[in-house]
């Protein structure tokens, strides 16, 4: 029998070939856990509302929250229309925020020179960071390739993170974590102030994690 006959002998078909099957999920830091060691590039943020001692420290998350709460929320503008109604969101929020005693950190999926046009256009007056290759995001678990959002969530064609937003305690704690891995609804303020709230007067804030709402 010639080569070409071999291929193509139909007794050959029924011969079932191993699909590798990708069972990768993500694993994003939860409520409970200690906040990643993270040491940020300065020059990859626009720094709003940190201490003086933030300009003779490394930029790290330890010495951003600096004795307060500290509100992480990740943001890409991949997400097209939600991402628009998150940054919204965060905008109204982040003056309470500030009046509790916490402060906000926005850490941006997009180049440093997107996000200061992000910050004159929209006028944003907290602290934003710079995550062009998501090294910030994957650290703490919302992003993988081996995950793509746009293998899950239509409308969505980048390499993006999936929207998360945590509150630190002032000893780096995670208190309180929201995420939204289907797109359906960005976070919920009075949740994320209530956090805040029970951070600076050092009580335990008692919220289950849930997925935005």
């Amino acid at each position: 029998m010639s080569n070409y006959s071999q291929k193509y002998d139909p007794a050959l078909w029924d011969t079932e070939i191993a699909v590798k099957k990708n069972n990768a999920k993500l694993l994003p830091l939860a409520t409970g856990s200690k906040v990643p060691d993270i040491t940020f590039k300065k020059d990859m943020g626009i720094w709003q509302n940190v201490s003086y001692r933030f300009n003779y420290t490394p930029a790290t998350i330890k010495s951003i929250i600096d004795n307060r709460p500290l509100v992480i929320s990740f943001l890409s503008g991949g997400w097209n229309n939600y991402g628009l109604k998150h940054l919204k969101l965060l905008n109204q929020a982040y003056a309470e925020i500030a009046a509790l005693g916490g402060n906000l950190l926005v850490i941006v999926h997009a180049s440093y020179a997107d996000v200061r046009e992000m910050v004159q256009y929209f006028e944003i007056p907290f602290n934003v960071i710079a995550d062009p290759t998501n090294e910030i995001s994957e650290r703490f678990g919302l992003f993988s390739k081996d995950v793509p959002v746009w293998d899950k969530v239509s409308g969505i064609s980048e390499e993006v993170p999936i929207p998360a937003t945590y509150v630190l305690n002032q000893y780096g704690n995670v208190i309180y974590h929201t995420i939204d891995e289907d797109f359906l609804h960005t976070f919920s303020a009075t949740k994320v102030l209530g956090a805040v709230f029970a951070a600076v007067n050092r009580v335990p804030f008692i919220s289950d994690y849930n997925y935005a709402a």
